[in-house]
């Protein structure tokens, strides 16, 4: 490591920052060449010695639309599958995407952490959800519900449409017609306190 670079000071794109043989590169913001560490993006440095790792965190990243593993989203249920559903998602850590292409995936081991038999017991076509990313395959998102402020926020009675009231665990009822139907609810459904249609 340079002895100019200190901890917290500002580094720019290209800069050299140390060797693998010290410490072990981040992939989003260094790479390696030639057994060289050097800087991706312009930013603050972070050298952890404990664990001997370098990061460059950038004011940016608070303001980032760019999705990464452990953010979580917020999405509608575009299609149910029988193993998994798809959806599009539009808020990242409460940031609003405009006309995002984001599209995500929830495996039915990841819907809940109790046994699920029918996917449409836990989701419908048009509810909107919060989950957590947990890995990505090119330009699809696996996501999980496993979580008590994950699964279901908002849900559309499926006969009538009218917004469905939750009225025990997992279940909702239409005030309108009167269906009962079931979900995986966050703890907070119906007490969420952001817009979720655009």
């Amino acid at each position: 490591m340079k002895e100019s670079i200190k901890n917290n000071e500002i580094v720019t794109t290209g800069q050299f920052l140390g060797v693998v043989e010290e410490f072990l590169a981040d992939k989003q913001s260094t790479f390696i060449k030639e057994g060289k560490i050097y800087a991706t993006k312009t930013g603050i440095i972070n050298f952890s010695f404990d664990k001997r790792e370098i990061q460059i965190k950038s004011h940016q990243e608070k303001d980032r639309k760019v999705v990464s593993i452990n953010d979580i989203v917020i999405g509608t249920i575009l299609f149910l599958r029988r193993y998994s559903v798809g959806l599009n998602f539009y808020m990242i850590n409460k940031k609003i995407l405009f006309n995002s292409s984001c599209f995500g995936n929830i495996h039915v081991s990841q819907i809940s952490d109790k046994y699920v038999e029918k996917i449409a017991d836990a989701f419908q076509i048009t509810d909107i959800i919060r989950a957590r990313v947990i890995k990505q395959t090119n330009n699809e998102f696996g996501l999980t519900c496993i979580g008590k402020d994950l699964g279901v926020i908002h849900a559309d009675c499926v006969i009538c449409g009218t917004t469905l009231t939750k009225v025990g665990f997992n279940k909702l009822k239409c005030e309108f017609c009167g269906n009962i139907e079931s979900r995986n609810l966050a703890n907070d459904y119906g007490n969420v306190n952001y817009h979720l249609r655009y």
